[in-house]
């Protein structure tokens, strides 16, 4: 599987796309495209990584992904535990709708400068998730103006929230030669399928066809962390899954995302969430009482 382009298809009838989807396994490779891209979750729990950020997301997650950023979303395979599903709505946009600068209105100063800087991702708030939630649903069954004035109202209730957070970091290159970006995506697909065993330099370097230090400059460059660093986020968060999802004992999930010491599965859990697994496993259940 490789990085690869992903353009929307053009309704002659709407500046913008919106659409539901349902789906038992959410797979898509990471890509990238030049519309802005906002997606909501009804349902659905699992992994994703914008850019050079790697974290869960579960229901009521709420996205803005900026023009040419990569992105995925997958949820849990079939074989690692029964697959949940998702349920989300998407709605992509250009700067441009239909050829005209809307977004230049002074009324609409405030989208503008909240969609220069979602170039990083940007994960709102739960409470703006609620908010948007029945104009979202309204949204995706409108048509004509209705839909473009709904569309607004979205915009403007994100553009209010002071409660977002940025998830790719500032040091994060965008896409500028597709054979990098597939090598890149490669390396992401291989961790993907062999996270729980043990991965070395040298079969990462081959993977990619490059020498270790050509590998740890090209890698790090790209994503502005080092491989290991990339690994390590990558299977704390498969922790975390199943941490939540599960009974497993954390000895028996260390082991399971790829970690051969507890001590330093342990060490590294708590330098990545700034807690240990056992807290996080305690803090998910109260809060899943609380709801």
């Amino acid at each position: 599987m490789k990085l690869h382009y992903k353009p929307t298809d053009k309704n002659p009838l709407s500046s913008v796309y919106v659409k539901r989807i349902h789906q038992p396994y959410l797979g898509e490779n990471w890509h990238f495209h030049e519309e802005f891209e906002l997606i909501y979750f009804l349902k659905g729990s699992g992994m994703r990584i914008v850019g050079d950020h790697i974290s869960n997301f579960q229901a009521g997650e709420l996205v803005l992904v900026g023009q040419w950023l990569p992105h995925l979303w997958r949820n849990a395979e079939a074989n690692d535990h029964p697959v949940e599903g998702a349920d989300f709505i998407v709605v992509k946009f250009s700067r441009l709708l239909k050829g005209i600068d809307l977004f230049a209105l002074p009324e609409l100063s405030s989208v503008k400068a909240m969609l220069s800087k979602s170039i990083r991702g940007i994960q709102y708030s739960l409470a703006a998730g609620m908010a948007i939630h029945p104009l979202l649903t309204r949204l995706h069954s409108s048509s004509g103006a209705e839909r473009l004035i709904l569309f607004l109202q979205v915009m403007e209730i994100l553009a209010a929230d002071r409660d977002y957070v940025f998830l790719s970091s500032p040091g994060f290159t965008l896409p500028n030669e597709v054979t990098n970006e597939n090598r890149l995506q490669k390396v992401i697909n291989y961790i993907f399928t062999n996270y729980s065993r043990e991965i070395s330099l040298d079969e990462i370097s081959e993977l990619a066809c490059m020498t270790s230090p050509a590998f740890c400059r090209f890698f790090k460059g790209r994503t502005n962390k080092t491989f290991f660093s990339f690994l390590n986020e990558f299977r704390v968060n498969k922790a975390c899954q199943l941490l939540i999802d599960g009974e497993l004992p954390i000895k028996e999930i260390c082991y399971d995302v790829g970690f051969r010491s507890l001590t330093n599965f342990n060490r590294t859990f708590k330098k990545i969430k700034n807690v240990t697994p056992g807290s996080y496993r305690t803090n998910s259940v109260r809060l899943q009482q609380q709801l």
